[in-house]
């Protein structure tokens, strides 16, 4: 424990990705005899932090530890286990909130195809119509990193990295090139206030992919942990971290799935992403749902067809207020009509038909389950399905167009789209 030093103990942490991560010890923090009477009584208590140091002498840090165990009377000490949530690998932090990192770098599937930038070239020579070989050829260039300043503290930047042939059988030859993101502070940070950061740029990449995202590997860096060589350059030391995550990581994904890549939003992507990160509370649950409703299920049930609604409902309540109203009251009906006639310029809303009528009473129904009026038309099964499918479109819309797509780009990103439906 951090405030115990001296008191070690051993033993092993697993960590089963997507499932969980248990340190067991052989022995325990305290008196077993003392152990083993908490453990009966119930009382033995979460421990926020614990250091540890592993067989190959890298620090650990374990965050959120809570304490479970056994008792073997046949045995003269406990076995003491903790389920844990993060796991650091190579720092000690005494606290959650230790503002100790400046960047931190993370790899998620699709990034590398939705900026969709490749900068070793392949190519088959021949001769005599006939396979001559092939040719592989990497040139660093430049215009492979992409960066944007967020704000007064934050730069955000899309690395491109190439690593050198290498592989344990002389039969292959493996090169990996790819992109990582890279979020890198002025001062100082907390972890959890970078991987929030990280997190916004991970909803806008399940936006233009159209996938669901997940962290493939987390590193952090701080000023104060580096290797500085005799010419007098700081090497700085990657801190990994470890948990399981609620997004499943997915590959192989085609770039025609998806609803943009960076090339179509090159010349606004600047201007795009600093709105995307400076999006306040009031758009929080909106994109909330509108990520929740474009990622990949098994199963389509009314939640769903809620989510896309709520969503919308809440867009027109808070960016656009002016919508005028026909009678006492503005409705669900004026707004979802207001919302797709704003939009009306993209074809696949023009041709898709809607009655809203429907997605009303479907709305009520599903949300409060009045009873249903012998003349009120609710959607289920297919119907439903389809309904959704169109309010997604215009939710959409609606998200591009406050992130600051023009007219002409949200025509363009809505046409893909509506070629990938």
């Amino acid at each position: 424990m951090p405030h115990e030093p001296d008191n070690r103990v051993a033993g092993t942490l697993y960590f089963f990705p997507n499932q969980k991560m248990v340190l067991e010890l052989i022995g325990s923090f305290h008196d077993p005899h003392t152990y083993m009477a908490a453990i009966a009584n119930g009382n033995e208590k979460t421990k926020d932090v614990i250091w540890g140091e592993s067989s190959d002498a890298k620090l650990i840090t374990l965050l959120n530890c809570n304490a479970y165990g056994s008792l073997n009377f046949s045995c003269s000490f406990p076995m003491q286990k903790f389920s844990v949530q993060y796991c650091f690998q190579g720092i000690h932090l005494s606290d959650w909130a230790d503002e100790l990192f400046n960047k931190i770098s993370v790899k998620m599937p699709n990034l590398t195809k939705w900026v969709n930038h490749y900068s070793i070239n392949y190519s088959i020579p021949f001769k005599n119509d006939r396979m001559h070989g092939f040719n592989l050829n990497f040139d660093w260039d430049d215009s492979n990193e992409i960066s944007v300043h967020l704000d007064n503290s934050l730069d955000l930047e899309l690395e491109y990295i190439c690593s050198p042939p290498g592989t344990l059988h002389e039969e292959q030859l493996i090169i990996e090139q790819s992109y990582l993101l890279n979020i890198i502070s002025k001062s100082t940070q907390s972890f959890w206030t970078l991987l929030k950061e990280a997190s916004k740029f991970k909803s806008f990449l399940t936006l233009g992919t159209l996938n669901t995202i997940g962290y493939q590997s987390i590193q952090f860096y701080s000023p104060d942990e580096f290797q500085e060589l005799n010419n007098g350059e700081k090497i700085f030391h990657p801190i990994y971290l470890y948990f399981n995550q609620h997004d499943q990581v997915q590959a192989n994904t085609s770039t025609k799935d998806f609803l943009f890549t960076h090339n179509m939003i090159e010349n606004s992507f600047d201007s795009v992403i600093r709105k995307w990160f400076n999006f306040d509370a009031q758009m929080a649950p909106i994109l909330k749902h509108l990520i929740e409703s474009i990622k990949e299920k098994n199963l389509f049930n009314t939640g769903d067809f809620l989510i896309v609604v709520q969503a919308l409902e809440g867009y027109a309540t808070r960016f656009r207020p002016n919508i005028p109203k026909k009678g006492k009251r503005l409705t669900l009906n004026q707004q979802l009509e207001y919302l797709r006639n704003e939009f009306i310029y993209v074809q696949l809303i023009k041709n898709t038909p809607l009655d809203l009528a429907i997605v009303v009473n479907s709305r009520h129904y599903y949300s409060h389950f009045f009873n249903k009026k012998p003349n009120a038309h609710v959607a289920d099964g297919i119907e439903l399905f389809e309904l959704t499918q169109g309010l997604k479109v215009i939710l959409i819309c609606c998200v591009l167009s406050e992130t600051g797509f023009d007219q002409n780009e949200i025509i363009s990103i809505m046409k893909t789209y509506r070629d990938r439906t």
